[in-house]
């Protein structure tokens, strides 16, 4: 499997958890079985699950930051994990270059919301990345 399917499981786990608003670690073994993989695969869905879910206070207030008239909640849940998972990648992942994180983010976001969420996806992370000198 290659990272790009592997993000995308995580964004659609991510999504999960906040619509079932349940802990990560309570689905997570049920989501890997219910979606057989590589254990390099499992590896990379479990750091950046848990680190997302770890730093979920600073990555949701970068995000708030960059929102004028919206809020958090407001974000449709899709673009809010897309948000997330690409904004733990480029906060906490040396691995992955900053460009590749925010490409695959509007890809994820334009395949499972639309067109305009890509924009936005790419929009706030784009600032963000610029305000915080990310690059």
């Amino acid at each position: 499997m290659s990272r790009k399917k592997a993000r995308e499981l995580v964004v659609q786990f991510l999504f999960q958890m906040e619509i079932r608003q349940e802990e990560h670690t309570v689905l997570i073994q049920d989501f890997i079985e219910d979606n057989p993989m590589q254990e390099e695969d499992i590896r990379f869905l479990r750091e950046n699950i848990d680190g997302t879910v770890t730093n979920l206070d600073r990555i949701d207030r970068l995000i708030g930051d960059k929102l004028k008239n919206w809020t958090l909640d407001r974000i449709p849940g899709v673009d809010l994990a897309v948000l997330r998972n690409a904004l733990y990648e480029i906060l906490y992942r040396d691995d992955i270059p900053v460009k590749v994180s925010i490409n695959e983010a509007v890809d994820l976001a334009k395949k499972y919301s639309d067109a305009e969420s890509g924009v936005f996806v790419n929009g706030v992370l784009g600032n963000i990345v610029r305000e915080h000198n990310l690059q």
